[in-house]
């Protein structure tokens, strides 16, 4: 059957890093749809994706801290919850929202670790609408996911193996018989038979494929060596599960493991306070840096305000200079005008002299003929006579 076929919902129960997410990924290559408001990877811890849609996480987160608990809490009494009590409405409601407006498409995926302590409130929920719900639950070995939530969580070994044990003894109590069992090892050995068994046509695809879908063994950041012991296995019965409690109950004590959290936490809150106070110091720095630059900043302005002031004068200057300018180019044309003219006269001097020198020898000339006939002889009498006449 192809993944087109189903109109189911595929609901994911598994205890935190223990593969859920490849599982998804696998899913996800056969054509199951888990929505697009998921929750973002982080390298190094889920490098693909976490595959969980954020509205159902807070709606879980909200529905623990309504009883007084979280998500890493080793006292959960999943059992004594009735999770259809009115006190509930609020998220029941936000749940029936989140499944009506669905995961973009059929099939639909939903998952989240924590449905191991909330698994009968969702069930209720889906029988309610009417989905066609297939719960699938993973395991890992307990080990594993305690190094894991280890590195991941800073939560000391005893600490994390007790709360795997509280994970799987609430979800087992919860898992409806139809329930499909899948380990973790079994889905990175061959993801397409895991596929298979439940009820998806996976893709004809070769080794590489799956892995660039995500599911591939490199991402797997913990293994155990190997051993046969219940930390060993992954838990895939109540028979393994008792054997579980013995183990922790003898090697990892309750008030051990609360210890160890506790001295965690409290060396946490030691390098805490000297975070603080490397804060407190980096904001006092903070502050006086903020002083030195409010003071440079007017420091700043008044430059900025003389630079405007002098920019005005060297405005007002190039104005000024701009009409000088215009000015000192009509003087320029005035004594041009006043050159011109000047020539024209030294020219019409030039020929007044000319003509007056002209006139002179004219006159010399004249005075040169006269002078030859009064000295001629006989010409001095005609000339009195001339003149005597001239007078009379």
């Amino acid at each position: 059957m192809t993944a087109a076929g189903h109109s189911k919902v595929f609901l994911i129960a598994g205890m935190h890093r223990s593969g859920t997410s490849a599982l998804c990924a696998a899913l996800s290559r056969c054509g199951v749809h888990f929505g697009e408001d998921l929750l973002d990877a982080i390298q190094g811890v889920n490098d693909e994706g976490f595959w969980e849609d954020s509205e159902v996480v807070a709606t879980n987160d909200s529905l623990l801290a309504s009883i007084d608990s979280s998500w890493y809490s080793l006292r959960f009494a999943g059992e004594a919850i009735d999770w259809s009590a009115a006190c509930f409405d609020e998220q029941r409601q936000e749940a029936q929202r989140i499944l009506k407006r669905g995961f973009g498409g059929a099939p639909e995926g939903i998952k989240d670790p924590r449905f191991c302590l909330t698994l009968p409130f969702w069930l209720d929920i889906l029988s309610d609408l009417n989905k066609q719900v297939q719960v699938v639950s993973i395991s890992r070995s307990p080990l594993e996911i305690a190094l894991s939530l280890q590195k991941r969580d800073g939560f000391p070994l005893s600490y994390g193996l007790r709360l795997v044990e509280v994970y799987q003894r609430s979800v087992e109590q919860a898992l409806p018989g139809d329930t499909q069992r899948v380990t973790f090892d079994g889905l990175l050995a061959n993801p397409a038979a895991v596929m298979r068994d439940l009820g998806l046509a996976a893709p004809d695809a070769v080794e590489g494929e799956w892995r660039d879908s995500g599911v591939r063994a490199e991402l797997r950041h913990h293994k155990d060596q190997g051993d046969t012991d219940v930390l060993s296995q992954p838990l895939v019965s109540s028979e393994g599960l008792q054997q579980l409690s013995e183990v922790l109950n003898r090697d990892y004590p309750l008030e051990k493991s609360l210890n160890e959290i506790a001295f965690e936490f409290t060396g946490r809150g030691a390098e805490l306070s000297e975070l603080g106070s490397a804060h407190t110091e980096a904001l006092a720095t903070l502050n006086q840096r903020d002083l030195d630059i409010r003071a440079l900043s007017a420091e700043h302005k008044q430059a900025l305000a003389t630079i405007a002031e002098r920019d005005q004068q060297i405005a007002e200057l190039d104005q000024r200079l701009a009409q000088a300018g215009a000015e000192l180019e009509v003087t320029m044309a005035t004594i041009e005008e006043r050159d011109e003219q000047i020539a024209e006269f030294d020219r019409r001097l030039s020929k007044l002299g000319e003509e007056h020198a002209y006139a002179l020898e004219v006159l010399r000339e004249r005075d040169a003929q006269l002078e030859r006939l009064r000295t001629a002889p006989g010409m001095g009498l005609a000339v009195r006579w001339m003149l005597s006449n001239e007078k009379s």
